[in-house]
This record gives structure tokens, sequence and C-alpha cells, in this order.
């Protein structure tokens, strides 16, 4: 139901810290695309970006937007490398689309984020990859059982029903013995609780790659897996912030 080369752009709100779907780009053919979505119109404190001043309108350019041009690492950086691989891409062939929604692409100057809405086809199936969040504000005992951790290795995904800054929240846990080791990302963790409410079967959770050298947001890759219902699918095309304004 979502295109593989397009990424969502989330942006958290100074004021109340929630996260709004604001944006989408598409790399379409040769060209670049970017269109606002209507998550945009439900904060007055969102700001238009530099060079795309109307919600209505649609951007196309050849080059990709300085907006998102300025968020991928340059292939001359010597750390280059090194950072491909704690995503878990191939760095020869990784598109800046595929960079940008495995990265997140955030930059400590503003609070957007890039992110891959998770992609389900016609039959319900889906295979989904993303970095466990808020570990670095876990107990060191956490982060010990991140690096003992190997791929293939199961982990839990618990709906955090006592949250009181979160009602979305979805927890990451280990197994034998049990341990909180982070967190869904905010932008798709309601889909992963409307998931879970629908059918605690349709979706199971595995180590990718752990990446002992990383900072905290990059250490430790998580693949979904999963089977969603019709009715899911429906509600989940419904979802208001992610319909282009135009």
């Amino acid at each position: 139901m979502n295109r593989n080369d397009s990424v969502y752009v989330a942006w958290q709100a100074p004021d109340t810290h929630d996260w709004h779907v604001v944006g989408n780009l598409q790399a379409r053919n040769a060209e670049y695309v970017f269109t606002y979505t209507k998550g945009a119109l439900t904060s007055p404190k969102f700001i238009k970006f530099s060079g795309m001043n109307d919600f209505n309108e649609t951007y196309v350019s050849e080059e990709l937007f300085p907006l998102f041009k300025n968020r991928l690492l340059s292939p001359k950086r010597p750390e280059y490398p090194k950072f491909i691989h704690w995503l878990g891409l191939d760095g020869t062939e990784a598109e800046p689309i595929e960079i940008l929604a495995r990265s997140g692409g955030m930059r400590s100057t503003d609070q957007l984020q890039m992110f891959k809405r998770i992609e389900i086809d016609s039959d319900g199936y889906f295979e989904h990859f993303f970095f466990a969040h808020g570990l670095s504000y876990m107990p060191h005992s956490a982060n010990e059982r991140v690096s003992h951790l190997n791929p293939g290795d199961k982990l839990f995904l618990c709906p955090d029903v006592q949250n009181d800054y979160d009602k979305a929240a979805v927890l990451i846990r280990t197994d034998s013995p049990p341990e909180i080791v982070g967190y869904c990302p905010r932008y798709f963790a309601s889909d992963i609780k409307r998931m879970l409410l629908d059918n605690d079967d349709s979706i199971s959770l595995s180590v990718e790659r752990i990446s002992a050298d990383a900072p905290h947001n990059y250490r430790l890759l998580c693949k979904a897996i999963g089977k969603v219902s019709k009715t899911f699918i429906d509600q989940m095309i419904l979802q208001e912030e992610f319909q282009p304004v135009v």
C-alpha cells in the first residue's frame, strides 16, 4: 500500500512535544517530489519549510531538496562506510531516500525526523526495519543486555499502557529473562499498537543487527514481520495526517 521510494517527515511540536506527520518526499524517476500532509495543519506552531511556502503546492526538483540533502552524510567522509554498516544498508547501492528513512535524518538544530511508513502488500504481509529508541535513557543493565544480543534473537512488543507521556507508546523487551531495551519510534508506534490490539499474533520482532560501536540511536536495529487484516489496512489508509494537503 506504500511506495518503497517514499519517506515521511515527522515534526515535534515545541509546546506539546507531540509528533506530527507534516510532509512526504518521493523519488520518481529522475525527480524528487515533496508535498505537505494534513498533519502540518494540526499545530499552529508549525512553520513551513524554506522555499516551500504553500501547503497546496507540489514541489518538484531534479536534485534532492536542500532540506533533505543536508541531512545526508557525505560519502567522502571517512566514517561513511561505518555509518552505512550501522544502518544495515549496502553502501554501493543505497539511495538517498533509503538512507534518510533508515537513519532518520536527524539534526540537533531542529525537531524533524524522516521515516518510512510500514509497507503492507495487498495480502496484508509486511517487513519493516527500525532502530529501537530510548536506549540512551535505559539503565546500564539494558545496554549490557543489548550488547549480548545476536542477529535473529527474538524480541517482544508490549503496549506501555501506563505511560503518562505517550498513550501510544510500545516497549521493546528481551526474553529469558525479560528486560526492557527500548521503544518503538513514536511516529509509527500507534500503528504497531493497533496491530497488537487487533491481533497480538499479527507481528513478530527480532534483532537484525547489533552495532556496539554505534551511538545509542543506531545500536539496535530491529526487524518486524507479520500479516494484518484487510480491515486494519483500510483503517491505516484513512489516517488523516498522512493524507496530502493537495
